[in-house]
C-alpha cells in the first residue's frame, strides 16, 4: 500500500464521517440554551475533538484550527452556571458555519478563501470571550462520571483512544518513517492532553516517553511505534478494567528508549508493568504482525476482520507456549521466526514436524483412537488447518520485512500447497461440531503447560477464510 493510496483512503473516510460530526455539533448548539446539561456539553466537545483530530490526520489545517479553538472555548460550558443566551448561541453557530463552509468546499472540490474564514472566526471567538467575560479565562474542571450520568473516562478510552490505536496500527503497516513520526506526534498530542485533563500520570508518562524516544532515536521509529501501540493498548485495557489512578504503566523498554530523565522523571515513581530487563521481543513483533494482517500486503481482495486478527494472535500464543514448555525456550527467545525457520533457514520439514508434535500434545483420548486414526480425525485436521494458515501468514510477514532472504517465493508456494492439501483432506471428513469449532477457547492444555493468554472469540471465522479462496496466499504483484 503506497503513501498516496493510504492518504486517499484516509481522506475518503474523513469526507464520509465529518458530515455526521458537523450535524452533532449543530444540533447540540441549537438545543444547548434550552437543555444546558453536562452530557450535552460533553457531546459537543467530543464531536469537536474528533473532527479536529480527523482533520489533522488528512492535513486540513483550517478545519483543525477552528475545531480546536471552539473546543477550547466550549469547555467553559461544563460549568452549568454559565448562561447561554441567544447572542452566545449565534456566535457558536457562526463557528459551526465556518466548519460547514470548509467541509462543503472539500466535498464539492471547490476553492474558497480559507484565510477570510479564519479571520472571521477569530473575530467571532473574541466576541464570545467578551460575552463570557471572566468565565472564558476560568479553569473549568471536567465533569465527574456522576455528573455526566456515565463514565466519561471509559467513554473516551473506548472511542477517542481506540481511534488513536487504530491510527497507529494503520501507519505501522505503511513502514514509512515520515508517516509513522507524524502519526505518533499527533496521537501523543491528543493523549497527553487527555492524561493531563483526567490526571492519569501513568498514561501521561507513556506518551511523554514516546515523544522523548522519537527525539532520541529517530532511526528506530518502527520499533517505537510498536512499543507505543503495546503501551497504549495496555493502558486502554487497564482503564476500561477500572484503573482511574494511573491510566496504565510504562514498559521498561519504552522508558529506556526515552533516555531523558527530565522527560520521564515521573516514570521511576510509577510501577513498571513488564520485567525490568526488556519486553520479550516477540510481543512487539506480534503487534507488527497483527498490523500486517490488516494491511493490503496480506489481503488484497478480501477484508481481514479484527476478529480474525484476534484469532491469529491466540494461535501464535498457543504455539509459543508449546515451544516454551516442550523445547524449553526462554520467554525472551519467543518470536515469530521460530514458527518458520530453524538454524537460520526456512524449512518445511521443520514446520511439519513441530506442528505434528504440538497437535499430538493437544490430543486427548476423545480426539481419536490411536495415532493413525487421530491424525485422520476431523478435529485434528481442523486444528492443523488453523495452525498452518497462521504459519503461512507469519512466513509472508517475515518475508515482507526484508530481513529474511531465506523465505523465497518458492518456499511460500510450497507452504501454501501444504496448507491446501490439509484443507482438502479435512473437507473429505465429517464436519466438526459447533463446540469443536471453538477449540482454541476450550482447549485443555497438558498439565505441565501454563495457561495461555488468549482473547476469547465466540465465532469460528478462520476456516471460512480458507474455504472461500482456492487461490489463498498466492504471491502478490
Amino acid at each position: 500500500m503506497n503513501d498516496s493510496h493510504i492518504q486517499a483512503q484516509a481522506y475518503s473516510y474523513f469526507l464520509a464521517e465529518a458530515p455526521e460530526l458537523l450535524h452533532t455539533i449543530e444540533q447540540e448548539i441549537l438545543t444547548l440554551p434550552q437543555e444546558h446539561t453536562t452530557a450535552k456539553v460533553h457531546n459537543l466537545m467530543r464531536a469537536l475533538h474528533t473532527l479536529k483530530g480527523a482533520a489533522a490526520n488528512v492535513g486540513l489545517a483550517t478545519i483543525e484550527r477552528i475545531a480546536h479553538d471552539f473546543e477550547d472555548l466550549t469547555r467553559v460550558f461544563y460549568d452549568l452556571e454559565v448562561t447561554i443566551d441567544l447572542s452566545i448561541q449565534t456566535l457558536l453557530l457562526d463557528g459551526y458555519s465556518g466548519l460547514h463552509e470548509c467541509l462543503t468546499a472539500q466535498i464539492n472540490k471547490r476553492e474558497i478563501n480559507e484565510l477570510a474564514i479564519i479571520e472571521r472566526i477569530a473575530e467571532t471567538l473574541e466576541q464570545l470571550k467578551l460575552k463570557l467575560g471572566d468565565w472564558s479565562e476560568a479553569d473549568i474542571a471536567l465533569p465527574t462520571s456522576i455528573e455526566l450520568g456515565f463514565d466519561i473516562i471509559a467513554s473516551i478510552f473506548e472511542t477517542t483512544i481506540q481511534e488513536q490505536i487504530d491510527e497507529i496500527v494503520t501507519v505501522i503497516a505503511t513502514q514509512d518513517p515520515s508517516q509513522i513520526k507524524a502519526c505518533l506526534c499527533s496521537v501523543t498530542d491528543i493523549c497527553v492532553s487527555l492524561a493531563e485533563s483526567f490526571e492519569l500520570p501513568g498514561f501521561l508518562a507513556i506518551n511523554q516517553a514516546i515523544i522523548a524516544a522519537i527525539s532520541h532515536h529517530p532511526t528506530q521509529l518502527d520499533r517505537i511505534a510498536l512499543l507505543a501501540l503495546v503501551n497504549i493498548q495496555q493502558a486502554q485495557t487497564d482503564v476500561l478494567a477500572g484503573d482511574r489512578t494511573l491510566g496504565g504503566t510504562i514498559c521498561a523498554e519504552l522508558a529506556n528508549l526515552a533516555q531523558d530523565r527530565a522527560v520521564v522523571a515521573d516514570v521511576a515513581q510509577i510501577e513498571v508493568s513488564h520485567p525490568i530487563e526488556i519486553i520479550a521481543s516477540g510481543e512487539a513483533e506480534l503487534t507488527g504482525f497483527k498490523a500486517f494482517l490488516m494491511s493490503e500486503k496480506f489481503r488484497k481482495r478480501h477484508e481481514f476482520s479484527t476478529d480474525n486478527q484476534h484469532l491469529f494472535n491466540q494461535i501464535v500464543r498457543l504455539c509459543w507456549d508449546w515451544f516454551r514448555h516442550e523445547i524449553q525456550l526462554h520467554p525472551t527467545q519467543l518470536n515469530l521466526e521460530i514458527l518458520v525457520m530453524t538454524e537460520g533457514g526456512a524449512d518445511l520439514d521443520y514446520i511439519r514436524h513441530w506442528i505434528g508434535l504440538l497437535l499430538q500434545g493437544l490430543s486427548t483420548p476423545n480426539d481419536a483412537m490411536g495415532n493413525i486414526l487421530q491424525q485422520q480425525s476431523s478435529l485434528y485436521l481442523y486444528r492443523q488447518c488453523c495452525i498452518y494458515q497462521v504459519v503461512f501468514a507469519v512466513a509472508k510477514y517475515l518475508a515482507g520485512t526484508g530481513s529474511y532472504s531465506q523465505i523465497v517465493p518458492e518456499f511460500l508456494t510450497e507452504l501454501r500447497l501444504d496448507l491446501q492439501t490439509t484443507v482438502n483432506t479435512y473437507k473429505q471428513q465429517s464436519p466438526i461440531t459447533a463446540n469443536e469449532r471453538g477449540w482454541i477457547d476450550r482447549i485443555i492444555l497438558p498439565h505441565h503447560w501454563t495457561s495461555i493468554s488468549v482473547m476469547p472469540t465466540g465465532e469460528d471465522l478462520l476456516l471460512s477464510e480458507i474455504w472461500d479462496q482456492t487461490d489463498f496466499g498466492k504471491s502478490e504483484d
